[in-house]
């Protein structure tokens, strides 16, 4: 009973909001648990600690169970889809990470590495079941993405780049992320259902920038640096248009409602925050004082999950 009570804290919000945050804990004796991504359904997933292992978890409302992956190996997951696959990372001790695929009913497999590369990590996966990550190693970096039979294809690269990486996908098959190469320094780029590649414009003070998220619109997030060494989130709308949010501000998450997550800096802490497609901005609240955040997520109902110094969360904003 009390465990239970300590897991949930009701705060008021402004604008008349009241947020629930749920302490998602993790596996028996776990020291250390992260939410990584949330399907429509409301199923997250990511990871708990337990003994000094990584081991994949699914969080499916107050429940949480094991992904069992390959023997010895520690395991984490970092995007679901809306019927339940899931994708991630798997390490041997000593070993990079290996990108690795979840079917629904448990069943694994561990993706291939393209030749002249030496590991791959895994972000995201559409409802096709495509998988998106990015392949690295003897100085290259690629982004890629497999398709359900495991065949692996390099995504396209705009003029100019000769790496880049992927960082999220959306349910349709849009990617986000940022390319580089000699005299470009972190582009944003969206990949497109078509395999087109876009590249998303820098502001006028911006000197680099990389994309976060992407949803199934096409809508991009991101955050931009400037030549003062200081930056600020911006949204790349699909009719070619720009929302800034403010100094600090570092979305990670969008949903098809164009509802943006991530965090910023109040008060030198960093914090949890909302942002409605109009701009917003809601503090989601915590139980503690941070030291660090991690990736918040979002789905198409609102809910939202997200790591906090170690330990996986959940708000419903009502």
């Amino acid at each position: 009973m009390s465990a239970a009570l300590l897991s949930t804290l009701v705060v008021t919000a402004p604008a008349h909001a009241e947020t629930t945050i749920i302490n998602l804990f993790g596996l028996p004796g776990g020291v250390g648990h992260r939410a990584m991504s949330i399907n429509d359904s409301g199923l997250a997933v990511g990871s708990s600690i337990v003994r000094g292992v990584t081991r994949a978890v699914k969080f499916d409302g107050s429940r949480v169970t094991e992904v069992f992956g390959p023997d010895g190996v520690d395991v984490r997951l970092t995007a679901v889809n809306n019927h339940g696959a899931a994708v991630g990372n798997s390490t041997l001790p000593g070993v990079s990470d290996n990108a690795i695929r979840f079917d629904p009913d448990g069943t694994y497999s561990v993706l291939s590495i393209p030749f002249g590369h030496n590991y791959t990590r895994a972000v995201g996966i559409d409802d096709n079941g495509i998988t998106y990550g990015v392949a690295e190693g003897n100085d290259r970096t690629t982004p890629v993405r497999w398709r359900q039979n495991g065949v692996l294809a390099a995504l396209k690269l705009p003029a100019g780049a000769t790496g880049g990486s992927v960082v999220s996908a959306s349910p349709n098959g849009y990617a986000a992320g940022f390319v580089f190469g000699p005299g470009l320094d972190w582009v944003p780029v969206r990949w497109n259902p078509d395999y087109s590649v876009t590249v998303l414009p820098l502001p006028a003070d911006g000197v680099r920038s990389r994309a976060s998220a992407v949803n199934r619109n096409g809508d991009v997030v991101g955050v931009v640096e400037t030549a003062r060494g200081d930056g600020y989130g911006v949204r790349w709308n699909a009719d070619g248009s720009m929302n800034k949010y403010g100094p600090l501000d570092e979305p990670t998450g969008i949903n098809d409602h164009g509802t943006v997550v991530g965090y910023g800096n109040v008060d030198n802490e960093w914090r949890p925050f909302r942002w409605t497609r109009e701009g917003e901005k809601l503090d989601l609240g915590l139980f503690t004082r941070v030291g660090s955040i991690e990736k918040l997520a979002i789905n198409n109902d609102g809910v939202i999950v997200g790591s906090v110094w170690g330990t996986a969360y959940k708000w419903i904003v009502s």
